[in-house]
């Protein structure tokens, strides 16, 4: 949680949205429906409550109230669109599955129009509200940021270009001043932050920790720590290559936990909805095409060579977890995975290990679709990074750096790298090292939107077929 003016804000907002929520839903049941307000019963308080419990997950999955960073005002009203839109859909759903004979149509046209009318015109109105609020000295803490190097006058920077945190940053002084100091850093701070008047009228102090430890920041939060003031120590997220990456802060208890990188699928909301989509998606593709295609793909199979229907193979799942993958067996039974020097022997183009019905089932994908089942037992997900042979991980962890980072999430059956053209015979160390990265940058911006964008182009990649697919 940001603790600062920014939740005050985003407390308007949010209460504000409510209101309208209602008030729109009042006038819909006014004009769209045949009773009148008066008549109000419980049917229509569990339809209000339906379409707010909407909102409440629309609004947190097009991160309407994120308070880790201002949302620029276009997107703010795009995502309070799209929002408005999931309401339109639920009140649809709704209406035609229980109460079509209570509700009319147009209360959907009315409820929609309130909402898209008046919404986005309230979140330009708070915003400008604040910014005026903090332009006459309400509401706002003055600050200064005692730092050095990269992170301090990044952090005085960031202050000084997001005023709806609420703060006034006063002055951005050198924490080496403050050691050099000693007992009289109190002295240096009145002089140099504020030059006309004393420490108390500083609301907060921040201090960030020195990149090149020019200064020790305990010591000079011991000298500060007896004033009127709110310290607030800032990390350093640049000591590493790792630190680069997005990163994330959460508590535990009262101690306060860096993420080395951000990773969207640990929430367990956007677990529970990948799952959901997960289920739903395999049931209906086994449903709707492997009930048809598998037994034309398994007489094709057994046609063309001997041997299993299936191919199964240990893979390596979500840390590190062994599971049976399951696919359309696209190889000879008697032809050997290892090479001469007893390394893993990936699929190359014009294997002779893979057969002619083979060929066709890689290139087209058709392979993988046992994967399914994988995904229902729950060992799989549709999108992620792709699991490959337990000899091939156990090879590449020497040679490829950040090689088991990929197995922070579920394997997929599908893939940003596999989209990207990364698919296919990774022999050479360059590609395997872009097909991680891919992989770690998927791990790193999950989105719900992102998977369905790779789904798609995965059922492209079929139609036109895959050069890389051996």
């Amino acid at each position: 949680m940001i603790i600062n003016n920014r939740t005050s804000y985003y407390f308007i907002q949010i209460l504000t949205d409510v209101c309208l929520l209602c008030i729109a839903f009042a006038v819909g049941i006014t004009y769209g429906s045949d009773h009148r307000l008066q008549e109000i019963n419980l049917i229509d308080v569990g339809f209000l409550v339906f379409l707010l419990s909407g909102w409440y997950v629309s609004s947190r999955y097009y991160q309407l109230y994120a308070q880790s960073a201002p949302n620029t005002r276009i997107k703010e009203i795009f995502n309070s669109i799209n929002c408005i839109i999931v309401q339109v859909m639920l009140i649809i759903l709704f209406i035609f599955a229980f109460k079509e004979d209570v509700y009319y149509r147009r209360f959907a046209l009315i409820y929609g129009s309130v909402l898209i009318l008046f919404l986005p015109v309230s979140k330009i109105f708070i915003k400008k509200l604040f910014f005026f609020l903090y332009g006459k000295g309400f509401l706002r803490k003055r600050a200064i940021v005692i730092g050095d190097g990269v992170t301090g006058r990044g952090f005085y920077r960031y202050l000084q270009q997001n005023q709806l945190y609420g703060y006034e940053a006063v002055k951005y002084i050198n924490g080496r001043i403050i050691s050099r100091a000693n007992g009289a850093a109190i002295e240096k701070i009145n002089s140099i932050a504020i030059g006309h008047g004393q420490i108390g009228q500083i609301d907060e102090v921040f201090i960030t920790e020195p990149d090149n430890e020019e200064y020790d920041v305990k010591s000079i939060s011991e000298v500060l720590g007896s004033y009127a003031v709110r310290l607030r120590i800032v990390p350093r997220l640049t000591v590493s290559e790792d630190m680069a990456h997005p990163s994330s802060i959460t508590m535990l208890g009262s101690f306060p936990l860096i993420s080395v990188r951000k990773e969207p699928l640990e929430d367990s909301y956007n677990q529970l909805v990948k799952r959901i989509f997960d289920v739903l998606f395999s049931i209906l593709v086994l449903l709707i095409v492997f009930s048809w295609l598998f037994p034309i793909i398994a007489i094709c199979i057994k046609l063309n060579s001997k041997g299993p229907v299936f191919f199964k193979q240990e893979r390596w799942g979500k840390r590190n977890k062994r599971f049976i993958c399951y696919k359309f067996r696209s190889m000879y039974t008697d032809r050997c995975d290892l090479d001469r020097n007893g390394k893993f022997r990936q699929a190359q183009k014009g294997d002779d290990r893979v057969t002619p019905i083979g060929r066709f089932l890689r290139r087209t994908n058709l392979d993988e679709f046992p994967q399914f089942f994988n995904v229902l037992i729950g060992d799989m997900s549709v999108v992620g990074p792709r699991p490959h042979a337990s000899l091939m991980n156990t090879e590449s962890v020497e040679v490829i750096n950040k090689y088991l980072v990929r197995h922070q999430a579920k394997p997929g059956i599908t893939g940003w790298a596999q989209v990207n053209g990364l698919r296919g015979e990774s022999g050479n160390v360059g590609l395997l090292q872009a097909r991680v990265a891919h992989d770690i940058w998927y791990i790193e911006h999950w989105t719900f939107l992102l998977d369905l964008k790779i789904i798609f182009l995965t059922f492209w990649g079929m139609v036109v077929g895959d050069k890389h697919a051996y």
